[in-house]
């Protein structure tokens, strides 16, 4: 069938499709009021506001979805992702969190803790701490949480592009293995004894030689883990992110993972300033390692939850796909 300017159509996965003579038979939006088109002519308009039934059919449809491999089970790898997306970001922020109610009172406050002194600590110091702990194991929780959403994107191994399924599931499931214990580890750290608080201590004394090896190991102990997850989650968004009609047009709106990697990168550099400047006495390293850690560790928070703006994309387009074009029509009269 060749179309004429006569005879108006839409192209969907199958090909050109003819709206002569032909009516909507499944639940179709109206673009622009959401009013329901079941029933009326593909040619005609929204009887509510006018909007062409064409292009909200138009809207309606992805045929680039269509293109890509079938993937077993879509709706169970959405809920996986999902839930592989929510307790992350989760566990994430109660780390943030747990780590600034914690140690920050020490940080920016004239608060002694050196020698620890909990008799000598105001209240709301010692509720911030307890909140903080709270936190801390609650980071802990919610990654443990996300190890069952990696049994959830199994169905992605029996889709034609197995060997990247199985790169997905190890590169995500050794990340979160990673991620566990250095949650733990952050829990170790007592308060107020944060690489930040003894780096300042070090330099405020100008008394060279201590060097805190200990708190700086577990300060960036996280971030293996969170690079094996943003670089699983790269790959992951690289293989399904174009199933997602919002993910492949967005601008503003869209992270790009190795931007958060590279902020990663400064944080870790504003620690080792934070090491070097404690261990040698000097305060100007400490001041600017601080700076340096706030800045990124914020860049790093925005893209997490970018980050998660996307996926949730991506696992709502996989969990309600978008149909194909001939199946929301009658028949062609003239087929």
């Amino acid at each position: 069938m060749t179309p004429d300017s006569s005879n108006p159509f839409l192209h969907g996965i199958d090909g050109p499709e003819s709206l002569s003579g032909r009516t909507v038979v499944s639940h179709v939006p109206c673009a622009g009021c959401s009013y329901e088109l079941r029933g009326l002519p593909a040619e005609g308009s929204c009887p509510e506001c006018g909007w062409l039934v064409q292009d909200s059919l138009a809207r309606w449809i992805d045929p680039e979805v269509h293109r890509h491999p079938t993937i077993a089970n879509p709706r169970m790898v959405a809920r996986g992702l999902q839930w592989l997306t929510w307790t992350l970001c989760l566990s994430f922020l109660c780390w943030v969190l747990g780590m600034l109610l914690t140690h920050a009172p020490f940080s920016w406050f004239d608060v002694p803790s050196i020698p620890p002194c909990p008799s000598c600590w105001p209240g709301w110091v010692q509720a911030a701490i307890d909140l903080g702990s709270w936190m801390l194991w609650a980071s802990v929780v919610m990654a443990v949480m996300s190890i069952p959403s990696l049994l959830a994107l199994a169905p992605l191994r029996h889709s034609q592009r197995r060997r990247e399924a199985w790169r997905i599931i190890g590169i995500l499931g050794a990340g979160v293995l990673l991620w566990i214990p250095a949650l733990v580890f952050q829990i170790s750290i007592d308060p107020g004894h944060s690489l930040l608080e003894l780096a300042r201590e070090g330099s405020d004394l100008g008394q060279a030689g201590r060097w805190s090896t200990r708190e700086l190991l577990i300060t960036c102990s996280p971030l293996p883990g969170g690079w094996l997850l943003l670089l699983g989650i790269r790959v992951l968004l690289s293989e399904l992110g174009q199933r997602s009609r919002t993910f492949r047009t967005s601008t503003t709106r869209r992270q790009y993972v190795l931007d958060v990697i590279w902020a990663t990168f400064f944080w870790a550099a504003g620690a080792l300033l934070q090491y070097i400047g404690g261990g040698l006495g000097i305060p100007l390293p400490v001041t600017f390692g601080m700076i340096l850690k706030l800045i990124s560790g914020a860049f790093i928070t925005v893209g997490a939850l970018y980050l998660v703006m996307n996926l949730t994309w991506v696992a709502k387009a996989m969990g309600a796909p978008p149909p194909r074009l001939r199946s929301l029509l009658s028949e062609d009269p003239a087929a």
